[in-house]
Parts: C-alpha cells; structure tokens; sequence
C-alpha cells in the first residue's frame, strides 16, 4: 500500500521553517517546484496539497481547483499573508478548501491540521514532501542553483565523468544551498556586513544542507557535494578544510560551478564583468580557491572572444531597410498623413505589394479585402502597419540562420502574444505582437558572428535538456535576449520593447505586462514543439488567472498561430 502522503508548495523561507518543525512527526522531502506543480504529479494519489497563495507564478486557486479534479479524495490547504474576502470566496467556490491558514503559520497549527487529515486514513505518520524553489530569485525553477547544476553538468561532460557521476553531481548541485533554508534570511545572501559570529553561522550551511536531506534517498556523491562546495584547492575552505584532490571530484566542480555563476550576476548598484574579466578571475583563483583542471574545463567551453567587443567592431549588422525606417519615424508623429505614409512606402514596388497582401490576410483581421494601399492602412491604424513593416523586415534576418529556425517560431509567438493580450486587456495587443515578433533577434547575431560557439551551446543545451539562454550565459557571458535588446536600441525601436525582450526569460509580475505577455506566449510555444525537459516543464506551472480561462485550451491557440504563420509564408513566397 502507497503510503499517504503531503504536498506542499511555497517559495516563503519562514513557512518552510514552519514546517520543517513541523516534520519531527513528519518525514520531510524537497523537490523542485517545476515537479511538484505538473499534472502528472498532481494526479498522484495525496492526502493533502496546501499552497502558498504568495507563491511566484503560481495561481494557487487554480492549482488547488485542478488537485480538486486530479486528486478528488486530497485534503486541499491554503496559506495566506491575510483573510482576504475575495481569495477566501474563490477558495471556497473554485476549490473548496478544506483548511487555510493564515501567516505566520506555527508547526502546533500545521499538526494539528494534518492530523486530521491523518485520522481520515487511519492514524498513520504522513511523510511530507516540500515543493520549494527558493534558490530562484525570480520563482521560476531557473535560479542560481539551477544554473550551477547546468554548467556543472557540462563541465562534468568535458572531463568524462560516467552517467552516474553527472546524475550525483546534479542533484548535489541542485541541492548545494539547501542548509541555507535554516539561517536567518539575512544571512541566506551572505552581505558584506556581516560580523564575525555571523560568517560562522553562515558557514554551518553546508553542515546544516548535509543534514536536511539525510532522510532524502539521495546518492551519497550528491551529499558529499552539498557538505564540501565550499572547500578550496588550497585547503582554507570549510567546513572541513579539505585540500587539493582530497575534496570530492564532484565538489570541486560544483565549486568552479557556483564561483561562476556568483561571477555573471548583476547585483543592485554594480555593474556586469565584461567576459575577459571574468575569464581572467577564473584563471587567478585556478590553483587557489579553485581545481586547475576544473577551471580550464570551464575556459574550454567558453568564446574566446567578448560578444560586446566584436558586436561593437561590425560595421554591417542587420539593419532596417531605409523606407520601413523612414515610416516608422513618421508614424510615431500625431499629424501623419496616410497618403504620406503610402507614398513612401510605394517606394519599393514589392514591399508595397507584400504589405497589401498581408493587410489582406487572416493575420490582420480585417473583414472585406482592400485594393488600394491608403485605404489598407488607413483601415489598419498606426500599430498594425508598423507590425506588418516590421513583420517583412525581420522575416529575411530571422530566416538567414536556417539551422536555428526563428522565423515561424518569432511570428507564432507574435500572434500567441497578440491573443493573450486580447484576454487580459492589460496591454496594447499589438505591442505584445511587436516584442513577440522581436524577441528572438539576438540569436541571430550569436550564430551569424560566433557560429561555432553558439552550435556548441545548442547541442550542450539539447544533451542536457535545458534551456539555450542558461549554456548561452555559460559560454558567451551573456544571452541572446540581452543581445537582442541591443540590436533594438540601435534600431531605436522604443525603450519598453528592448526591456521586454531583455527579459523574456524571466517570469515577470503584472508590474512589466508586456514581458509578462511575451514570457508566457514563449513559454507555451516551447511547450508545445519542443522535445526537451526545459519544454515539458513549460506547461507544468497553474497559469495566472488572468489567461487561465484562455488557457483552457492552449493546443488550439497554437494550432490557430500556426496556421497562420503557414498562411503568411504563402502570401508572401
């Protein structure tokens, strides 16, 4: 017989305390977020699933109201900042909770309403299994930890460690900071200002990470990576003060792994280190702090060149054509005249003529067919015009690197971004086309000026199964969406698209609602054709409740932006 199980999910460190007092009577186990929110594993048989309402990303009616129809016989819990009538009325209509706690949660109150739960299914013990992602700073699952388990990964390929070595060395390092969950917050960031007390507290982290998962059934080289990330080469780590190859293999790259990822983040009020620099701190700490051998596995993967440097060095990068640029500037003024506009454009006989044949498309919506270019655009208003320029500018740059396929996947998530705006009415569906339509630029330079590079983050990203933009800070120092934005600037296409496709790889709040569009039409499309880990999470997550009722049938919006990608690719052969 299965035994019953808890499921909670929460990204909140005081919650998690919580309950881990809470697990003296409760065997307690951590998984990743991504995991605990999937269909699949909500459909498994529990006893009880409590969300965090301040979960990042996360619906937690939705989630509870889908655990209601995949695991009808499960005590559903939600916790809550506050008693918040209007969550309370959805809680109980859309997910009919059974229990809601109210922040701060004490583990007497987590007992004992889990007892109850637990007189339900005869009195047994229930083993708990804590969904967390706290490593991520932004709740997404793609955190610091998770990065220093990709780029471990590929430097654990680059050395030849065997299958089972690189499963340890992941789950060691997805696991690294684990003890950090038991430190006071201001101590989890390790500040500058910390007082000699405090930097020994800090470092009884991998101590107390060691012990979090001694009940976890995880290989004993994964544990040995959480106790011994911190040891150095020279022997002046700790917590044991290891030297040389005495630490763990696994450890030592772990270590190299999580020094790098500390080297690529932009803290407040600093700014980024170019790629030399960073590659010049990876060689003076080789032999000190950090294994030689590790380190130049590392300087292996890496371009040998800086992608700012050379960008800033080409005198010929795509550009917009001359006319669309000319348009695009009149448009933005208030007294344009269409007949102008139309003149201009008539300029060039074939954009004029593939630009009547796209307003005439099901891409534009509009009701009767047009012959004559002013009424076109006349009829279409300024924002539509400028997406379709836009649309027959960058078709040609996206398609150049055939190998990378951007072209149709750009337009679909134009045309996904577009209808998720047309639901939310939080912003302006056309701008959400503009960024959907943009988004993807920079990889365009990456693989036109770094081509070999950028082949080998690809492949390093499909064998690992994780996302390109995660090997592409790895090897370049940078990714394609801060690429991109660059190209923008110098396009002069206005600030708040360069900032969205900045970053439209990190899930943003309703306080950037056009990087939030494009996050989640991104997310769907790589969900829905991609053959990778990275793509069968990206539906994994309860999407927010201002798409969900959009998302009730995702597969039909995507067949719907495919169609019409097909549709604009034979207009305009």
């Amino acid at each position: 017989m299965v035994s019953p199980t808890t499921l909670v999910i929460t990204t909140d460190k005081e919650l998690l305390s919580a309950f881990y007092s809470a697990s003296i009577k409760l065997e307690m186990k951590i998984l990743p977020l991504a995991d605990a929110s999937s269909h699949d594993f909500l459909a498994q048989p529990w006893h009880a699933v409590v969300v965090d309402a301040s979960t990042p990303n996360i619906d937690s009616i939705a989630l509870l109201s889908l655990v209601r129809s995949l695991s009808p016989f499960a005590l559903r819990g939600l916790v809550v900042s506050s008693a918040d009538p209007q969550l309370l009325l959805r809680a109980v209509n859309e997910a009919q909770v059974h229990y809601v706690w109210v922040k701060p949660v004490s583990a007497k109150e987590i007992v004992s309403a889990l007892k109850q739960r637990e007189e339900i299914v005869g009195g047994r013990t229930l083993p708990l299994l804590l969904a967390t992602a706290l490593e991520s700073k932004t709740g997404s699952g793609y955190g610091h930890s998770y990065r220093v388990a990709q780029f471990a990964l590929a430097m654990g390929q680059q050395l030849g460690l065997s299958e089972t070595e690189l499963t340890a060395l992941q789950i060691g390092c997805f696991f690294h900071d684990i003890g950090k969950l038991l430190l006071p917050e201001r101590l989890s960031q390790t500040p500058d200002s910390q007082t000699s007390t405090e930097q020994v507290l800090f470092k009884q982290h991998p101590l107390l990470g060691e012990q979090l998962v001694k009940g976890m059934d995880l290989p004993s080289e994964a544990i040995s990576v959480i106790r011994h990330h911190h040891e150095r080469w020279d022997g002046q780590g700790y917590p044991d003060r290891l030297q040389g190859e005495a630490i763990p293999l696994l450890a030592r790259i772990a270590s190299v792994a999580n020094f790098y990822d500390h080297l690529t983040e932009v803290k407040e009020g600093t700014s980024a280190l170019s790629h030399s620099e960073i590659n010049q701190l990876l060689e003076s700490e080789a032999g000190s702090a950090l294994d030689p051998r590790v380190v130049r596995s590392l300087l292996n993967l890496r371009e040998q060149e800086d992608v700012w440097k050379v960008l800033e060095r080409v005198t010929e990068l795509p550009a917009l054509a001359p006319i669309v640029q000319r348009v695009l500037v009149l448009l933005e003024r208030e007294d344009f005249d269409w007949q102008e506009v139309s003149e201009i454009i008539a300029q060039d006989q074939n954009l004029a003529a593939q630009l009547l044949r796209l307003a005439n498309s099901a891409m534009t919506g509009l009701r009767r067919r047009v012959t004559s270019l002013t009424t076109a655009l006349r009829i279409l208003g300024a924002r539509p015009v400028k997406n379709l320029l836009l649309t027959l500018t960058v078709r040609p740059i996206l398609q150049s690197p055939s190998e990378v396929q951007l072209w149709e996947h750009s337009l679909a998530c134009a045309l996904v971004a577009r209808r998720l705006a047309q639901q939310t009415r939080l912003i302006d569906p056309e701008e959400a086309f503009t960024a959907g339509l943009l988004h993807d630029l920079g990889k365009t330079l990456l693989f036109r000026y770094f081509p070999q590079s950028y082949k080998r983050a690809n492949f390093i990203a499909h064998q690992q199964g994780c996302p390109t933009f995660v090997i592409e800070r790895l090897i370049f120092s940078v990714t394609h969406a801060e690429v991109g934005a660059w190209l923008l600037e110098r396009w002069r296409i206005p600030t708040s698209f360069c900032e969205a496709v900045a970053i439209h790889h990190i899930p943003v709040p309703e306080t950037q609602p056009l990087a939030w569009h494009l996050y989640w039409a991104n997310r769907l499309l790589h969900f829905a054709f991609d053959d990778t880990p990275f793509a069968r999470w990206g539906m994994m997550g309860v999407l927010p409740s201002a798409i969900h009722s959009l998302m009730a049938n995702p597969e039909q919006l995507i067949q719907e932006a495919i169609a019409q990608v097909k549709s604009v690719e034979n207009l305009l052969r």
